[in-house]
């Protein structure tokens, strides 16, 4: 059984969902789980046949901070990485970065072909038909892996559960109706982590038997 971190396309949010999954599993790090990235690129990447993809044709830009650089890759439509290159990297430094995340994603085809269930989580609320690609891709990969996709989410306007009765194992959890004590921090990524991911977890757990 595997917890896997899907991300989401803004920063943030993004990188808070690996973070508490780290946080519970102590696991090795994930090829999404401190990048921005969309659906589309997930999707993308599960077929991919030209690893090259995966290392060239970047833009780098500045940050405010001077201490990273934002990588872009060019390949996908949105898959960003905010955090793995210093403002002064090099030849050498870019070499490591594209030698990791070549790991990171044998790490992820490894885990597809060989686990028996896995749940994906992922922030906010995912498009419906990037969600139906999605499970049939890697039901195409191996049909005997069983897959749950959670969407948890913080929207205090949403008083609804979201329920798509043509995907199996589709949950949504809305963290503004599950958590227990109030959150107090204001910056998205540390108010993310203060939400109640026990709840998520145990959810988990009886569903992982």
């Amino acid at each position: 059984m595997k917890v896997i971190s899907l991300s989401y396309e803004d920063a943030g949010y993004a990188c808070s969902i690996g973070t508490s999954i780290k946080n519970k599993y102590k696991t090795y790090t994930n090829f999404f789980d401190y990048l921005v990235v969309d659906m589309k690129t997930i999707n993308q990447i599960l077929i991919l046949k030209d690893l090259n993809l995966l290392i060239n044709n970047f833009n780098f830009e500045e940050q405010q901070k001077k201490e990273n650089k934002t990588l872009i890759w060019n390949n996908f439509p949105r898959m960003i990485s905010y955090h793995d290159l210093s403002n002064n990297f090099n030849k050498k430094s870019l070499k490591d970065f594209n030698n990791k995340y070549l790991r990171r994603y044998y790490r992820l085809m490894n885990d597809l072909y060989n686990e028996k269930k896995i749940f994906f989580i992922r922030y906010g609320k995912t498009n419906i038909n990037e969600i139906k690609i999605f499970m049939n891709t890697i039901k195409e990969i191996n049909e005997n892996l069983e897959i749950f996709f959670i969407n948890v989410d913080f929207d205090k306007n949403n008083n609804e559960n979201i329920f798509y009765s043509e995907i199996k194992n589709y949950i949504y959890i809305n963290f503004y109706h599950v958590n227990k004590d109030e959150i107090k921090n204001e910056d998205i990524y540390f108010k993310l982590l203060e939400c109640d991911w026990l709840y998520v977890f145990n959810k988990i757990d009886k569903l992982k038997k």
